[in-house]
């Protein structure tokens, strides 16, 4: 019962059109609808069933931004939501989180997974953290290539080397239906900025791995659940809407808050409600700043996410975590 009610009241806190883009309310309704249950709750009971410890998750984020203009440059919503994700998953199943980009964008990665307090090493180290005893709780950044001819390729190569349970997309740009990337103000992603993780990601789920997409306006990896939706309600939308689907869609006004959401319903799942808002957002978002990622709505280097200040999307965690830890003790009055 408590379980349902926060994951309900987590969807509530992420749905809501804060940024007034005017496209959430369309598609988190559409995905619930397929859902039938709160999607960060649906999510995490996916996970639940899959992962033990040891087991690795793979965090599929970096999408280009300014393409026109300059190689090499991500957003803060996508990095920093993958390294929250990243600790509360370590912390909640034991599992090693290896995140997965654009090799010219792995430092915004970098320092996201360290602001969120995981050592990061190479991969081979960090596999060796877990399951232990002892274990470490360690992560690792990882490329993917950005050429349509290798992906398939690398894609097996990279599963069977890592038999991973999951993967996670967070902000993370697929094809539309012509075999094309686009942002959300429909103009076009050059092919060779974009690592092909849509590829990795549907050739995971032919393989029997649990996927998950996390996005905000239609364009992202996991949209494709809601294709229709995101064509007839999104500006744009007939363009810039992704092909590609997965098991689990979480919609969220912004990507970052659906990653903090899925996090957060880990922690209190797992029995840890308490390191929900102890790890500390703020700290990643501004690191990933300090790296030179982006705000997305403003272009600039500064500690917004989206059009929302970093304070902004503390204030949120601390109302995740205030919820689940008053669930977790139970409303009493004296």
């Amino acid at each position: 019962m408590s379980h349902d009610i926060v994951a309900e009241g987590i969807d509530k806190l992420i749905s809501v059109d804060y940024t007034a883009r005017g496209a959430i309310t369309d598609l988190y309704a559409a995905a619930r609808a397929q859902a039938g249950a709160p999607l960060v709750g649906v999510a995490v009971d996916a996970l639940a069933a899959r992962l033990k410890p040891g087991d690795r998750v793979l965090l599929l984020t970096g999408f280009p931004s300014r393409s026109w203009l300059i190689d090499g440059l991500t957003e803060n919503d996508g990095p920093a939501g993958a390294g929250y994700l990243a600790r509360a998953l370590e912390e909640a199943f034991q599992v090693v989180p290896i995140v997965v980009t654009d090799g010219r964008l792995i430092r915004y990665s970098e320092v996201a997974l360290r602001g969120a307090g995981l050592i990061v090493t190479d991969l081979d180290r960090a596999l060796r953290s877990k399951p232990g005893p002892p274990a470490a709780a360690c992560a690792a950044v990882v490329p993917f290539t950005c050429e349509e001819d290798e992906a398939r390729k690398e894609a097996r190569a990279l599963l069977e080397f890592l038999r991973p349970a999951a993967v996670i997309a967070i902000e993370m740009p697929g094809r539309n239906k012509d075999g094309r990337y686009y942002n959300v103000s429909g103009r076009e992603v050059p092919t060779h900025l974009v690592a092909k993780l849509d590829v990795l990601t549907e050739v995971a789920a032919a393989n029997g791995v649990l996927t998950i997409g996390i996005g905000d306006g239609g364009n992202e990896i996991g949209m494709g659940n809601i294709r229709e939706t995101v064509e007839r309600c999104v500006k744009h939308g007939e363009t810039i809407a992704c092909n590609v689907r997965v098991d689990c869609l979480i919609a969220a006004c912004i990507s970052n808050w659906g990653a903090y959401g899925l996090g957060a319903a880990a922690l209190f799942r797992a029995g840890k409600p308490e390191l929900i808002d102890a790890i500390d957002i703020e700290r990643i978002i501004r690191l990933c700043a300090d790296a030179g990622a982006i705000d997305g709505l403003s272009a600039k280097v500064d500690l917004f996410v989206d059009g929302t200040p970093a304070a902004m999307n503390r204030y949120v965690v601390e109302m995740m975590g205030f919820l689940a830890r008053s669930a977790a003790s139970g409303w009493k009055k004296g």
